[in-house]
């Protein structure tokens, strides 16, 4: 059953193009009945194949009430380098309907320009409107989480707009996606996701699958495992984005593979067959990290850069992206107490040397700890057993937990939003009496501060991203 939505008019008055006039001869000096039409928003936004209704639109005439005649139409957004361009449309129109109050399901994906003709047969008024066509799902918050299993699920919480929060309306989550969109697929051993561009990636571990979606359908469009062709693959996570639509996984055979989310194909490229990694961070380019030997890989062209000698004397506990940076907590080899902060880059160059101090307690950085960092707010955030540090990159660590675990929880996921200004915390509660036990606690990022909870509303969560319009 469609789902009718009443958007009062998320409309963009662009301009309205001057009153086309008739011939006034027989008029005599009669004066003419103009059209004024307002509407109170700037944004149209219709969901796919979903009845969207245009109400409260506000039609008045200068003089004489005459029959009104509407037609609605809609066409390519037309833009220049100004941003929109004097005429909002080009290309042919779509007439869509000629009442004064439009209802219709459109079954287009995009941005498109939408036209309002009115004529009272004295003067004609037209408005034009900015119409963003989505799917129900076309951005917000994407939730992966695993049962016992390792069978996957997806949640997802769509983000409303004004005028829906002002209406009261609260957002929910969906924890059925695959159920109704996928019924026939079935996530086994699922272990990380990203978004990239239109695409929505799943990984999966032994059975060295990857699931390729559309990110604003969730369609699965390929599932393809690469277990015939690298028998070894087991995907842990992915390690960041390339050229050419290539994306970079880590593998439990401790190697670096290449996905073309384009293509379907995985490729082990040659310089990456001798190399042996633990980890992996994504910045501009995949960094690869090897802590047995501290030493770091980055792929170049036609080969790979090394750290080469520069962390021989620190064993690595935690690296993190900030930005364009990989930021490395680590301590002195000699000197455990020793705690040693630095930053590089994908190049990786030589370093820069943040902090090395004598600590007076132990680091609370292990090899499990979960990081997320913020350039907007230049800092860092990980997990320990007693809770959730907060790392402000212009000092010294924190011996204390700015953030701590709700009792009977343990924290599975840790991640941001795009703009680094949200902390997303993925609980489970093994003890949780709810078919689903898997909870997110969202933080401001500048503060700690709880701002949101949602429970119940998957399995373990393993990966949590804010899933962007395309």
């Amino acid at each position: 059953m469609k789902t009718k939505y009443s958007i009062g008019i998320l409309c963009f008055t662009l301009f309205g193009l001057g009153a086309c006039l008739d011939d006034q001869s027989s008029l005599g000096d009669r004066e003419l009945s103009e059209i004024t039409i307002s509407a109170p928003h700037d944004t149209l936004t219709a969901y796919f194949g979903e009845e969207f209704v245009v109400s409260d639109l506000s039609v008045e005439q200068s003089g004489e009430e005459l029959p009104l005649a509407y037609e609605w139409s809609y066409g390519t957004l037309n833009t220049d380098e100004n941003g929109m361009a004097s005429y909002p449309i080009k290309d042919s129109l779509h007439i869509v309907s000629h009442d004064p109050e439009l209802r219709y399901a459109f079954r287009e994906l995009g941005t498109f320009g939408l036209r309002l003709r009115v004529d009272n047969g004295e003067t004609i008024r037209y408005k034009y409107f900015v119409l963003q066509i989505d799917t129900e799902f076309s951005e917000g918050i994407t939730v992966l989480s695993r049962d016992g299993d390792g069978k996957g699920r997806i949640s997802f919480m769509r983000t409303l707009t004004k005028e829906k929060i002002n209406t009261g309306k609260a957002p929910t989550f969906r924890t059925d996606i695959m159920e109704q969109i996928n019924p026939q697929t079935k996530m086994e051993d699922v272990t990380d996701m990203v978004q990239v561009n239109n695409r929505l990636l799943v990984c999966s571990g032994e059975e060295g699958r990857i699931y390729n979606m559309d990110s604003r359908t969730f369609d699965v469009e390929g599932m393809t495992s690469f277990k015939e062709l690298y028998p070894g693959c087991a995907f842990v996570k992915f390690a960041g984005v390339s050229a050419n639509n290539n994306i970079y996984l880590i593998s439990r055979d401790r190697r670096g593979y290449v996905y073309d989310y384009g293509l379907d194909e995985l490729v082990l490229t040659e310089y990456f067959k001798n190399l042996d990694v633990d980890a992996a961070v994504s910045v501009d380019r995949p960094v690869f990290v090897n802590y047995e030997t501290s030493v770091f890989y980055s792929p170049s062209l036609g080969g790979v850069n090394s750290s080469l000698n520069r962390y021989v004397d620190f064993n690595i506990w935690g690296i993190c992206p900030v930005g364009s940076s990989v930021y490395v907590i680590a301590t002195y080899k000699v000197m455990p107490s020793y705690i040693y902060l630095s930053q590089t880059t994908f190049s990786l160059g030589n370093p820069t040397i943040l902090q090395f101090y004598d600590s007076p307690v132990s680091l609370k950085v292990n090899r499990n700890s979960l990081l997320a960092g913020s350039k907007s707010c230049d800092c860092l955030y990980y997990t320990c057993e007693d809770g959730i540090y907060y790392w402000d990159l212009k000092n010294r660590l924190a011996t204390t937990p700015v953030i701590s675990i709700p009792e009977g929880m343990e924290i599975t996921s840790l991640s941001m939003n795009t703009d680094g200004t949200l902390l997303y915390v993925g609980l489970y509660e093994k003890d949780e009496t709810e078919a689903l036990k898997g909870h997110l606690y969202i933080y401001d990022v500048k503060t700690s501060v709880l701002v949101n909870q949602y429970h119940n509303i998957a399995d373990k969560p393993i990966a949590i991203i804010y899933k962007g319009r395309v």
